[in-house]
Order: C-alpha cells, then sequence, then structure tokens
C-alpha cells in the first residue's frame, strides 16, 4: 500500500524501525489520453481513404460510360460524314437535276445593283387594314 497525498514517511521514524528509505522515481500512470488521439486518427484516416477511394472509383465509373458514349457518338459522326459527301456527289446530283430539266445555262447574264441609291419606300397598312 502506497502512500499519497502531502503525507510522506519521516526518514528519523524509517532508521528507528530498522527499515531504510529508498529515493527514486514516483510510479506514473499510464496515460491512455495519447494512444486514444493516434488510434482516433488512424481510424480516421482509414475511413477517409475509403471514402475518397470510393469517390474515385464512382468518377472512373463514369468517365468509362462518358468515353463509351464519344465512340459511339464519334462512329455516328461518321457515318453522317460519309452521307453528307455521297449526297453532294456532283456525278449523283447531275441526273437528278436533268430529270427535273434543270440544265446548266448557256449565256450568264449578269445583273447589277445599285447600292447607293435609297431603297422603294413600301405602302404600309394601319391597323383598320387601310393602306397610308
Amino acid at each position: 500500500m502506497t502512500v499519497r497525498g502531502s503525507v510522506r514517511p519521516n526518514a528519523d521514524s524509517a532508521e528507528n524501525a530498522g527499515f531504510r528509505l529508498l529515493r527514486g522515481r514516483r510510479i506514473r500512470k499510464p496515460t491512455v489520453a495519447p494512444w486514444m488521439i493516434v488510434t482516433i486518427i488512424a481510424v480516421v484516416a482509414f475511413l477517409g481513404l475509403g471514402f475518397a477511394r470510393t469517390s474515385l472509383d464512382g468518377s472512373a465509373f463514369e468517365l468509362a460510360e462518358l468515353d463509351k458514349a464519344i465512340a459511339v457518338q464519334t462512329a455516328i459522326n461518321r457515318q453522317l460524314s460519309l452521307e453528307i459527301a455521297r449526297l453532294e456527289n456532283p456525278a449523283r446530283i447531275s441526273p437528278l437535276a436533268e430529270e427535273l430539266g434543270l440544265v446548266i445555262p448557256v449565256e450568264i447574264n449578269q445583273i447589277l445593283v445599285d447600292l447607293d441609291t435609297a431603297p422603294p419606300v413600301l405602302a404600309e397598312t394601319s391597323g383598320d387594314g387601310t393602306n397610308q
């Protein structure tokens, strides 16, 4: 049993009883608080890494889906480009134009427009339908 507080054995009484007083270090209680803090930090770090990894995996799945969508749209774009080139081909258009009666003009007439003159004034209609 140990004595705590301000009550300390007297050195004189210890010598008289045949005991000797050994002075040494004080026995310290083991501290739990630093280990608890380290444990809590480790658990929070572990959970944080797990959450971050899960978030990154979710983003990776979204990126994979977007890559697939981009590949599909690129293929559609190529198909449409080929379709446009096929439809714009003059070898395809000229027989269709001849069937409709369109021909290449023999004589070219140029029409000149004078932009320096004022445009003609058009008649305006009022709300009751009469011209002003």
